[in-house]
C-alpha cells in the first residue's frame, strides 16, 4: 500500500548517486515504439538520459515535459534522452500515450522479463546516465527535474575538462 510516508520520500529532492559499474561500457538496444531498433551505441559521444517509466506512476508522467525539453534542447548537440517502458499493454497504447503527452524522445517498449544492463529496477520513474563514452556513471530512484539533470551534466562536464587540463599539465612537466 502506498502511504503518506512513501508519497513524502518520493517528494524529496533526489541527488544523483554515483554507479557502481562506472567503467564498464553499456550496451543495449530495443525497438521503440515506431518499431525502430535504438541502440546506446548510436549515441556515442552524447551524454544518454535513460528513463523508466510507467503510465500508471504520476511522477512518471509530471517529469515527462522536463524530460521532452531537455532532449529537445540538447538531442543535436550533447545529449539525448530514451524512455523504457516494460508495462505489459500494447505498442500501440503506449505510442497513442506518448503522442498524447507530447513525448518527444524515443520510448522503448521492453519486456519486464528481458534483462537490461541497468538490473532490476523497483522504483518508477528511474534515470540512468550514461556518459558520452558509453559508460554508466549515475542512476536516480525516483523523479528528476529538468536543473537537476542539467546541472549534473554540466558538472561532469567541468570535472572531465579539470581531469584533461591536470594530465596535460602533468605531460608537460615530464
Amino acid at each position: 500500500m502506498f502511504t503518506k510516508q512513501h508519497f513524502i520520500l518520493l517528494m524529496l529532492p533526489f541527488v544523483f548517486v554515483s554507479s557502481a559499474s562506472s567503467a564498464e561500457v553499456i550496451e543495449f538496444s530495443a525497438k521503440d515504439l515506431q518499431g525502430n531498433v535504438q541502440s546506446l551505441e548510436q549515441y556515442r559521444g552524447k551524454w544518454v538520459v535513460v528513463n523508466f517509466w510507467g503510465t500508471f506512476c504520476g511522477p512518471c508522467i509530471k517529469e515527462m515535459p522536463e524530460l521532452s525539453a531537455f532532449h529537445n534542447d540538447r538531442k543535436d548537440d550533447d545529449a539525448v534522452v530514451i524512455g523504457i517502458n516494460q508495462e505489459e499493454i500494447p505498442v500501440n497504447l503506449l505510442a497513442n500515450f506518448t503522442r498524447n503527452l507530447k513525448v518527444s524522445f524515443p520510448s522503448l517498449h521492453v519486456p519486464f522479463e528481458q534483462p537490461t544492463p541497468f538490473g532490476k529496477v523497483t522504483i518508477l520513474p528511474t534515470t540512468f546516465i550514461i556518459n558520452p563514452q558509453g559508460e554508466l556513471v549515475a542512476r536516480q530512484p525516483g523523479a528528476i527535474s529538468l536543473e537537476t539533470l542539467e546541472n549534473y551534466i554540466e558538472r561532469k562536464k567541468q570535472q572531465a575538462l579539470q581531469e584533461k587540463f591536470k594530465q596535460e599539465r602533468g605531460l608537460d612537466r615530464s
